[in-house]
């Protein structure tokens, strides 16, 4: 059984009822982590309204396959219109950008959020895991050495922080209250478990599939039955700001 959980929220800044969402998770059930899309409309009203909320751990959620990058002119990643190609128009959908340009993008993303919130975000992941892929790690891993922050992992190898891997898995038909405690119960240490709450607006229903779950995540999330498990087994709720580095 896991000691100490991270409950993160993807996609923050993506519509205004994801935002609302992700608030009402934190406030309301036991998420305790979130990271921003920085490309998206509302990525500046999701850092702003995060402010008020001190013990909500924000990051990046670093974007390569959706919307518009914040630099203009990359050529490796965007298609004629200069929005970034989605995964699925790559051969086996195996995003293969200029890596200095993904550099660029990518720090760009992250200074953005700098700018907004005045600090730096507490850690890195990214839009359709794009980050853990073969080349685009090691981008991933230079950005999270620059900033010294650590980044969302599958399998522990950001050795330099204490070792916590992502469940990501919570998702679509395995968004369920049993398959929740299932994953806390055989992981032991740390765990992130990934999510993604929301209020469904008219922006969400039309740009991502996975809208109408989203309600249900939240709706698992807040429940007192998932509070209780979380009390009755001496589980931690920590974010990011939490994981201390390794000397």
């Amino acid at each position: 059984m896991i000691q100490k959980l991270i409950v993160n929220a993807d996609d923050f800044g993506m519509s205004q009822g994801i935002n609302i969402g992700i608030i009402l998770a934190h406030t309301q059930g036991i998420l305790t982590s979130t990271t921003c899309m920085m490309n998206m409309p509302y990525a500046t009203q999701a850092l702003t309204l995060a402010k008020q909320y001190p013990h909500l751990g924000v990051g990046v959620h670093l974007v390569l396959t959706a919307g518009r990058p914040l630099l203009a002119n990359a050529q490796s990643f965007t298609d004629g219109n200069g929005d970034f190609r989605k995964m699925t128009h790559y051969p086996h959908e195996q995003p293969h950008p200029d890596l200095q340009e993904l550099y660029q993008e990518w720090k760009a993303q992250i200074e953005k959020f700098i700018e907004i919130s005045g600090h730096k975000p507490t850690h890195i992941d990214s839009h359709h895991h794009v980050h853990l892929m073969p080349g685009l790690i090691e981008i991933a891993e230079i950005l999270a050495k620059e900033y010294d922050i650590p980044m969302r992992q599958i399998e522990y190898i950001q050795k330099d922080y204490e070792k916590i891997v992502c469940e990501i898995n919570f998702y679509n038909q395995q968004a369920t209250p049993e398959y929740f405690k299932e994953t806390l119960k055989k992981h032991d240490g740390y765990l992130e478990v990934m999510c993604h709450p929301a209020l469904v607006d008219q922006r969400l229903y039309e740009i991502s599939s996975y809208n109408l779950k989203r309600m249900h995540e939240l709706d698992i999330i807040s429940s007192q039955d998932i509070k209780n498990f979380i009390q009755d087994h001496h589980i931690q709720l920590i974010n990011y700001m939490e994981i201390e580095k390794v000397v």
